[in-house]
């Protein structure tokens, strides 16, 4: 089951009952036998791989086929699906643990009188080819060293991670860079809390974050260090608020944390609970940046940074969130960085990396370059970028 395209095959068979006339989902049942009411059901007596299918991520491209007829689609995997004895296929958002995928344009009603009549035959195996068809976003699952290893699907992926990483280690491996690169599974380390990793772990971790990878942490069902390593920002120091509202945030003493906080604030609410976030930041909420969920419907935690403004315009609804707040300008660059910048150089982090993923904490790309002066590798970037400008 390695490598980047991953494709389950599912065989069942016809039965006479097939109707195939639900217009908002497709489904393939273990049972043996159906009714006429069940008219979303395209075949009967499957047997399912609960592991290859736990381990498919992301949109996939769908093909049913029986006899001479085949069909095909596309939907996405639903991150909470939970294998059971039938596999559901639905055209809207719906998320239930029995659905497989949701937006699938291949539903039952799509099919056809004589590809429904090719179902209705008992006689004909009937087979659903699900293939990863990406892009992936990478995935690092953190893991403590010495705890019970993760469960569920998490656990499946680990197991069948890309690659291994251990967050303790002087050096990163080349196959962890070559995951990351390709949108592969990490399955990462730690032997103690995460804002003591190594010099090097933390400048990939960082790189990681540049790449659009997603982070789950075993055991945080808070899902903030998660979103702090996805905005590309070490675990510690942060302030943590944990789960709250729009009256709890426009209320001491949450107001006061977010106004006056040296370093970022992460918190759990409703996107629209960020317009008192908005109000108590008051004049200088234009200037602050946000890392919001990506929206995807993926396993782990994934950001976008969006200026304060923007999100909230873009997140207005009950559906919760685990945010991260940026520092303001002038606090950020207190916690002085500076002195680790030429480090994360020395360990293959391009300065224009470096600028992108610090720009949130209110760190230009001119600041990056004035700290790292002559370190390796930072003059051929400025180089570079000057190059871009004059073209």
């Amino acid at each position: 089951m390695k490598g980047l395209e991953k494709t389950m095959k599912i065989q069942a068979r016809g039965h006479e009952n097939v109707r195939a006339t639900h217009a908002k989902t497709l489904e393939i049942t273990g049972e043996r036998d159906i009714t006429a009411r069940a008219t979303c059901v395209v075949g009967v007596d499957a047997a399912f791989d609960a592991e290859g299918l736990a381990l498919l991520r992301g949109p996939v491209a769908v093909r049913l086929s029986a006899g001479p007829h085949t069909a095909t689609g596309t939907a996405v995997v639903n991150p909470h699906h939970e294998v059971t004895d039938r596999l559901v296929l639905r055209r809207s958002e719906h998320a239930s643990p029995d659905t497989f995928a949701f937006r699938s344009t291949l539903v039952a009603s799509d099919l056809g009188a004589e590809f429904t009549a090719a179902l209705g035959d008992p006689a004909n195996e009937v087979t659903l080819t699900l293939t990863e068809s990406g892009p992936r976003q990478p995935l690092v699952l953190v893991h403590r060293r010495g705890l019970p290893g993760p469960g569920g699907r998490t656990g499946l992926l680990w197991r069948d991670a890309d690659a291994s990483l251990d967050l303790d280690a002087a050096r990163v491996p080349a196959a962890a860079r070559t995951a990351l690169a390709d949108g592969g599974v990490i399955a990462a380390t730690v032997s103690g809390p995460l804002d003591g990793v190594s010099q090097a772990a933390g400048a990939w971790l960082v790189e990681a974050a540049g790449h659009g990878a997603r982070f789950e942490v075993v055991g945080d069902a808070t899902g903030a260090v998660p979103a702090l390593l996805a905005a590309g920002l070490p675990a510690a120091p942060a302030v943590h608020i944990g789960r709250t509202d729009r009256r709890a945030l426009a209320a001491a003493p949450h107001a006061e944390l977010v106004r006056t906080a040296p370093v970022p604030v992460v918190f759990t609410a409703p996107g629209a609970a960020l317009g008192a976030l908005a109000e108590v930041l008051a004049g200088s909420a234009a200037e602050r940046r946000i890392a919001v969920p990506d929206g995807r419907p993926d396993l782990g935690h994934g950001v976008r940074w969006l200026p304060l403004p923007e999100a909230v315009a873009a997140l207005d609804g009950d559906e919760e969130g685990v945010f991260v707040l940026a520092a303001p300008e002038r606090a950020a660059w207190n916690v002085d960085l500076r002195p680790l910048l030429p480090l994360l150089v020395e360990q293959g982090v391009t300065a224009r990396t470096l600028s992108t993923v610090l720009r949130p904490l209110g760190i230009s790309r001119r600041d990056v370059y004035d700290a790292l002066g002559d370190a390796p590798g930072a003059r051929d970037g400025g180089e570079r970028d000057a190059g871009r400008r004059k073209k």
